[in-house]
């Protein structure tokens, strides 16, 4: 199975998050409260929350995707825990995909009364049912995107999907049919825990 891949370096990400951040404090929105989706969500909630100086972040957990397949239907697996009624809450994950992640945390932290909420992603895929409040990057196309704090697990994934044998076969592979272009070292130090 062939498919299109970004791989995003930290680089990208501090830059999106930087835009993400400034769209959220041109709408005017300030939030009281940050609740990431856990796990893509982690880094670039905390990101925001630094950008915005917001110290109150927390998350939900969910089930929903290996890499570029869907595990089933997305549910919550850490239901939030504290007490948000009343406050602005911005929840962030990394990408709206189908949206049904987002559809279920938005619903869940809808339970606990917040006065406002709004969602911010870095990465906005039209093939979204869910259309975030803020994105710093929309998709026309789907493509599959390796987001540096999951790039091991990642690549693994898509390794395995070549049936690569070596580091240098895996590095053809991953160009061929993801297009990623990955250096022999990255992928030897992907292999290196297998």
């Amino acid at each position: 199975m062939k498919f299109k891949c970004i791989l995003y370096t930290w680089e990208d990400i501090h830059r999106l998050c930087r835009k993400l951040s400034e769209e959220i404090r041109k709408s005017g929105f300030e939030p009281d409260v940050v609740v990431a989706i856990a796990r893509g969500g982690w880094v670039p909630a905390r990101i925001v929350c630094d950008y915005l100086d917001i110290k109150e972040l927390y998350s939900v957990m969910t089930e929903h995707w290996g890499v570029a397949t869907r595990t089933g239907e997305a549910r919550i697996v850490q239901p939030l825990n504290v007490d948000i009624r009343g406050k602005k809450v911005l929840i962030v994950d990394d990408v709206a995909d189908t949206g049904d992640t987002i559809n279920i945390v938005s619903k869940h932290v809808r339970e606990y009364s917040p006065a406002e909420l709004k969602v911010a992603v870095v990465d906005y895929k039209k093939t979204s049912k869910y259309v975030p409040d803020f994105y710093a990057a929309k998709m026309e196309g789907w493509k599959w995107i390796v987001y540096p704090w999951s790039m091991k697990e990642e690549l693994r994934d898509l390794i395995n999907r070549t049936g690569a044998k070596t580091a240098k076969e895996a590095v053809v592979a991953l160009k061929e049919e993801f297009d990623v272009d990955v250096s022999e070292d990255i992928v030897r130090d992907v292999l290196s825990d297998c």
